[in-house]
Formats: structure tokens, sequence, C-alpha cells
């Protein structure tokens, strides 16, 4: 009786060890392999149905079963991996993945240490544990750290690898970076907001993918650029007519949420090999490529040659320096009159900004502006300019002097965020006391007809502050009559590439005549910029030009000399 006591209290905690084993994520097992490599189990833990699909007394009478379940990668590497345990009788640690059905995998965690071994078979005791979570996460993981979250392509570290295994091959296959970039999607974000910029990105995004052939790769390196890598071409010339077909294909209206936007994109070619034999300068010299079709060629394409990192290094002197003159306040307004061609009083005048270099001297606006555009450097320098321009003319009020407008050049990226500028005048108006209805704005063509509605609605607000503006430059760009009629301005300036050949050149003097009618009709006043002769202005006049700017009457002069010529008031006319 006590025997068969024993017996079944034994059962009972067999079964209650079974039933825990059961319940826990862990299949205890003993592995038997023999000298012909065959593999069994001795045992197995009632936790394998749950594990693998199958129950331990189907993998106890056909272990095979278990290896049906690897994929053949994986029942390679564990068969090997345990005649090299076997081998050196040594531990055995292992992850697989095990196919429980077409629709389900397991990765499982395998350690065992060895039992007992001779020279017929080895034996095991081991575990598998199941890490599918782990390893989802760790996939995940992985994912987000090799693709970018707007887009979900390739981002820069998976292009930095796999332009690493191109040219870690063998072969030496020539490939291609065709660097992208959205032009002034700075423009968009400042405009219309962070969401419709990633909204267009990511349908630039969706529209490469459908024009790139299959299997290209193309991933997302940055914010506003992307990068594919080309190896199907013979020379340039077949990676040209890659790039141009391309751009071709992105001058499309992009329909992004309930607005249709006109965008152009600029592209840099760097050549592997050529251009570069590693992964990080051959995408270093495709961004340099980028950023000069960028100046250079906005919407085409440009190919990496070896003078544009000595520019680039030159340009990143200059920025530096940019950045000092600015905390250095060197930037100072120069004055020029504008007079009016009936009686030769001067009218109004216009700032200019100069850099007042403590070495170089004075620095025009031709050498130091594009440098600070691309920097994003032109707001502070344009701030500076307005604030030192409004407390000099307060000043001259003060003094007595006959109150006169006074113009004053704004970037485009100033007038692209209308709230900005709106806030800089106010503060600047604040602090210096000049009257608003004596400051004029002066805009480039191209930069009120790049968004015309928007231009209307900051013109308007502008004029509701008290500030005028006129159009600079007219005459280079594409003006709509119906947007021009509608821009609450105040005046015309006149290109000066019109003005130089005035009196020799039939087609610009009929532009010219063409304008002032124009200007009049629309009941603007208009101001010929750049007069230098005599007969260049006698000609103006005769027109019915308004007023007149130019090295005829005075070059741009700093204050104290702008002074003793409003002291004087005017100009004798011939």
């Amino acid at each position: 009786m006590q025997v068969e006591g024993l017996k079944k209290a034994l059962e009972h905690s067999e079964n209650r060890l079974g039933e825990m084993m059961g319940n826990l994520p862990v299949t205890l097992f003993r592995l038997r392999m023999d000298k012909s490599g065959d593999i069994s189990f001795p045992y197995i833990s009632a936790g394998s149905a749950a594990l693998m699909g199958a129950d331990s007394e189907a993998l106890l009478k056909e272990p095979k079963n278990f290896l049906t379940i690897l994929d053949a990668k994986d029942r390679y590497k564990l068969l090997r991996r345990l005649v090299q345990s076997a081998h050196r009788k040594t531990p055995f640690d292992e992850e697989v993945c095990l196919h429980v059905s077409a629709l389900n995998k397991v990765w499982v965690r395998v350690f065992a240490n060895i039992h007992d071994s001779n020279a017929d078979e080895t034996i095991w005791d081991g575990a598998a544990i199941d890490i599918t979570g782990q390893h989802l996460l760790d996939e995940r993981l992985r994912y987000l750290a090799y693709h970018e979250e707007t887009t979900q392509l390739p981002n820069r570290l998976a292009m930095e690898e796999h332009l690493n295994e191109l040219f870690d091959s063998v072969d030496e296959t020539p490939f291609a970076i065709l660097a992208l970039a959205i032009d002034r999607l700075d423009l968009v974000n400042d405009t219309l907001g962070l969401e419709t910029a990633n909204r267009l990105v990511t349908t630039v995004a969706e529209h490469l993918q459908k024009s790139l052939p299959h299997g290209t790769f193309l991933s997302h390196p940055r914010a506003e650029s992307f990068c594919i890598v080309w190896q199907d071409f013979c020379d340039d010339k077949d990676v040209a007519a890659v790039a141009d077909k391309l751009l071709q294909t992105m001058k499309i209206p992009f329909q992004v949420g309930t607005r249709r936007l006109d965008i152009s994109v600029s592209m840099g070619i760097s050549l592997a090999y050529k251009d570069a034999e590693d992964a990080e300068n051959l995408m270093m010299n495709a961004d340099t490529a980028l950023r000069r079709a960028h100046l250079t060629s906005p919407g085409g394409y440009r190919f990496y040659v070896e003078e544009m990192n000595t520019r680039a290094l030159r340009v990143l002197a200059y920025e530096n320096r940019l950045r000092k003159a600015i905390n250095s306040e060197e930037f100072v307004p120069f004055f020029q009159p504008l007079v009016d061609v009936k009686t030769g009083q001067i009218a109004s005048m216009e700032a200019l900004a100069r850099w007042k270099h403590p070495r170089l001297g004075l620095i025009g606006p031709g050498e130091f502006v594009p440098v600070a555009e691309e920097a994003g450097l032109i707001g502070e320098i344009c701030h500076q300019i307005l604030h030192s321009t409004c407390a000099t003319a307060k000043k001259w009020l003060d003094e007595g002097h006959k109150p006169l407008p006074l113009a004053v050049n704004i970037s485009w990226r100033q007038f692209a965020q209308p709230e900005r500028l709106l806030l800089l005048m106010s503060r600047v108006l604040d602090e210096t006391g000049m009257p608003a209805e004596l400051i004029e704005l002066e805009l480039t063509e191209s930069s009120v007809m790049e968004e015309p509605d928007s231009a209307i609605r900051t013109l308007n607000d502008l004029r509701e502050f008290g500030v005028q503006a006129s159009i600079d430059d007219f005459g280079t760009g594409y003006s709509s009559l119906s947007y021009l009629k509608r821009l609450p301005i105040s005046k015309l300036k006149i290109d000066r590439a019109f003005i130089n050949e005035v009196n020799h050149n039939e087609r610009d003097a009929a532009i010219v005549e063409a304008i002032i009618q124009l200007a009049r009709a629309l009941g603007l006043k208009t101001v010929a910029e750049g007069i230098e002769t005599q007969e260049q202005f006698e000609f103006l006049r005769e027109k019915g030009c308004d007023l007149a700017q130019g090295f005829y009457f005075s070059k741009p002069v700093p204050a104290h000399e702008m002074e003793k010529m409003l002291i004087k008031g005017g100009f004798s006319l011939p």
C-alpha cells in the first residue's frame, strides 16, 4: 500500500510539473544526435504544442517534423551548430525561426548543455524560449533606424550601407548618385505651413517611386532631398539623359490636399570611382553639385566637378564672416536720391545696403547678398539696414529736413513671411519713431508674382499698417496684368536693363514707353533706375516718366553726404 501511495504521489507531481511547464513560454527537451547526424527527442515537455504547433507525443514519434518547420537556411545553421557543439563539447545557443503555418512564424532561442557524449551519440538537455515579441521589436527598431518617418523610404544610413556594398563589389560596376531637392521648400513651409510642406514631400516621393524603374534604390536622406542610386549606364551622357527625363516628369502641378502646387526640382550628380571612391565623399559631392544647381540652374541638374568643393569652402568661410559682420553691425545704409524729372527736386530716396568690411572696405550687395540668401542670413541683414535707415531718417526729420518717402529693399524670404514682416516693421517703427507713411518697401517683380494672391493680401496688410510698396526691376519678371491692377502699390521701377540702351535700341525704347503708359493708366508713378547720361534722362522726361534715379544725379552715398543733398534740395536740369 505504501508503494502504491508513493507511485500516485509521484504521478501527481509529474502531472503537476507537466501542467506548470505547459503554461510557461518555455519548452524543455532532451535532444539526441547519432554519429550519422539524425536527431531524436527522448523527452520534450508539453509546452511544445503552443510553441511549435506540434505536441510532444508527435515530436517524440517523428522528430524530423521539427526540422520541416525550419527553412533551409535555419535548418542548415542549426545542424551545423549542433555538430560543432558535439565536436567541441561546448554548450549550444542559437536563434531560429519556426514556420508554424503559412501565416504564423515563431522566433525561438534554443540553448542546451551536453548531458552525455560518446563515439556513437551526443545528448543535450536544453530549453527553447519564445522570443517572437523581442524579435519583432528589434525588427521594428531596425526599420525605424533605416527609414525616414515621413515617406518610409530608406534614410541616409541605409543609403550609406547600400553604397558601401556597391563599392565593396569586386567587379566595380559604375554607378551614380542623383541627389534631388525641391526648390524653395522652405518658402512652402513658411507660407503654407509644415503640414503642407510634409505632404508635398510625401507626394513627390510617391511620384518618384512611380517614375523610376522597379528595383531602383531611392532614399530620403534629408527632409528636403532625395537620392537615387543609378547603375544602368555606360557614360555621362546616359546619366544626363536619365536626369533630364526625370526632371521633365516633375514639371507638373502636384496635388497637395486642396492645393495644386507648381514646383521645380534641382539635381546634383556624382559618379562613383570618378568623383569619389567611398560612400561618404560620393554623397558629399552629390550634395555639393545639388547646391550649385540650386544657385545657378534651379529646375536643372549639375554634374559634380572638383572646383565646386573649392567654391563651397569659400562660401562657408564667407558665411562665417557674414555672421560676424551681423554681430558687429558692419552693414550700413547708403542713400541715393530719386529726382522729380520736371523740377529737379529730390522727391524721395532709396536706402541701399553696404558691408563696411574692416579690412576690405565697402562691399556692394551683389557680392554678399547671394551668399546671405543661401545661408538664411538675409533677413538679419535687412533688419539691421531697415533699423539703421529709419533711425537716420528720423534724425533728419527731427533736424527740420523736409519729410521725404524712403524706399528700402526687402528680400523674398521676408516677404514670404508676412506675419514676421509686419512684426518687424512695427518693432522698427516703434524703436525709431519713424512715421510709417514715409516708408516704402521695394519688392522684386518675381517675388510678388511667385504667389500673387498671397502677395496682394500681404501688401494690403502693409498698406493698412501705413507702409507703401513699389515693384522693383519691373519688366524682368512675368507679371500678369490681371494681378498687376489689383496690387496695392504706388510705383513701378523700370529695370536698368531697359535704360542702358534706351537711346540706341528701338525695342528697349518701346518697352520703356509702354511701361510708362501702363503705369499712368493704373494710376502709378514710374521710376527709371540706372540713368547715367543726359540723353537717357531727356528721353525719359519726354516720355512722361515721373522720377529718375542713377549716377547721372548721384551715386549711392553715406548718410552725411545725403544730408548735404537734402539741404541743397535738388539738382539743376538741362
